[in-house]
């Protein structure tokens, strides 16, 4: 038989344990755990007759609202909201509430945790598993999660984007040269400036060694693509300076449009990077456009030859 738990024993309990409980009256905090009060920082004494809903950041009030339910034998899932502490800084925070029969009429005992900590933690392991950790650029698992979003949105609501892969050149003498430290301090180097030649809104994405690809969201015509091709070829025309050593690279583009060269991502990307190397061919450090989907050659031919085929080169100085 369990033994029987009066309403001291299950305060000393709460205290023991630590942890952060209130029991509310019409949304109106009537005791609260002294590990509540420090959770919210809040004086003894300071919280009773406080209404629960003022430890709210006021955008998640009406939710939060929704799960104190004073019922008896209500309970609420676990619901995330976000604190209010009475000297204004903010957590996240996570509720469970269960009405109760109380002495004095119906309430509700709620437990509340904090989870800032477990979240930030999370988020860096996001981060960990959807970014390039020497560039900070998102990785290629996020620029494909990225590109099929994109790819959705010009499906529903019409419209076109454009796909560029970009290579840069000259990147393997430089690493043997100088050894790798200098090359990962150059890709670094190299992931700012493409970054600063993309617009605001575009993913720039680092998606193999010396490989880097960018998606350009809504275009309005291939001349906008072409411009920001440009602007990466540009940005490679100045030297990478490498603690005092000048480090000359360059950088091949390839360019495909959604839907003239494909309606998937898979066709898109290979179109992309097969007009990247037709750049590498004419000589580097310019970009090529690759030709409409429909001018493809049969699909046993070389894709190198398909490649040089269907492509129309625009090579920048």
């Amino acid at each position: 038989m369990q033994p029987f738990l009066s309403i001291a024993g299950l305060v000393a309990l709460i205290k023991r344990r630590k942890l952060a409980v209130a029991v509310l009256r019409e949304g109106r905090v009537d005791w609260a755990s002294p590990a509540l009060l420090a959770l919210f920082r809040l004086e003894p004494g300071a919280a009773k007759g406080k209404h629960f809903l003022e430890l709210v950041v006021a955008e998640d009030r009406e939710t939060t609202a929704g799960v104190l339910d004073e019922t008896p034998g209500a309970e609420s899932a676990l619901t995330a909201f976000r604190g209010l502490r009475a000297d204004g800084s903010q957590f996240d925070g996570e509720l469970a509430s269960s009405g109760f029969a109380l002495p004095g009429g119906a309430g509700a005992v709620i437990t509340v945790s904090d989870v800032t900590e477990p979240r930030r933690a999370l988020g860096r392991l996001s981060s960990l598993a959807f970014r390039d950790p020497l560039t900070e650029l998102p990785n290629r698992a996020l620029f494909f999660d990225r590109l099929r979003q994109v790819l959705l949105d010009a499906r529903r609501h019409g419209g076109g984007f454009a796909v560029l892969v970009a290579d840069l050149d000259g990147f393997k003498q430089v690493n043997e040269r100088f050894g790798p430290e200098t090359g990962d301090a150059l890709l670094q180097v190299a992931a700012k400036r493409l970054r600063a030649a993309a617009r605001e809104g575009d993913t720039v994405a680092r998606i193999g060694g010396d490989e880097f690809a960018v998606i350009l969201a809504r275009t309005r015509s291939v001349e906008d693509a072409e411009s920001v091709a440009k602007r990466m070829v540009q940005a490679f025309t100045a030297p990478v300076i490498v603690e005092t050593r000048a480090c000359e690279v360059g950088i091949s583009v390839g360019i495909a449009r959604y839907p003239d060269n494909g309606r998937d991502v898979d066709v898109l990307v290979a179109d992309a990077d097969s007009a990247m190397h037709a750049a590498k061919r004419a000589g580097g450090h310019g970009f090529t456009l690759a030709g409409p989907r429909e001018a493809v050659p049969a699909e046993d031919e070389a894709p190198e030859i398909r490649a040089a085929e269907s492509s129309e080169r625009r090579t920048t100085p």
